[in-house]
């Protein structure tokens, strides 16, 4: 198999990959704000205009607010097993062909016999 055939999948796939985790966290701020809306309260706005850097303040603070690693011999399974359930999960979303042609259907699986 070909590097540069290797490496344009994978770009292909770390896009797809990002794309989709900002649909999802714009998704969340969307929904937070309906539900603001709908409680008669302020939603979130309190990161950049109208809140649009909500969801990455939420993200920063998830990160930065507790201890990852504890006290006991198993810190790397610790650390790589919620990273390897959530690949998991994610090649589901994330199917891209590795052929290195596109082969439409033909014409003739398109036609009605009589």
């Amino acid at each position: 198999m070909d590097s540069t055939f290797v490496i344009e999948k994978s770009v292909v796939i770390l896009v797809v990959f990002a794309v989709t985790m900002i649909m999802a966290m714009y998704s969340t701020w969307a929904e937070r704000k309906v539900a603001a809306f709908l409680q008669d309260r302020i939603g979130p706005n309190r990161a950049g205009p109208f809140g649009l850097f909500q969801p990455l303040a939420d993200g920063l603070k998830l990160f930065a607010k507790e201890e990852f690693s504890p006290n006991t011999p198993n810190k790397f399974l610790f650390l790589v097993g919620p990273g390897i359930a959530m690949g998991t999960a994610l090649m589901t979303s994330a199917v891209i062909p590795w052929g290195d042609k596109f082969h439409p259907l033909r014409k003739r699986y398109f036609t009605t016999s009589n």
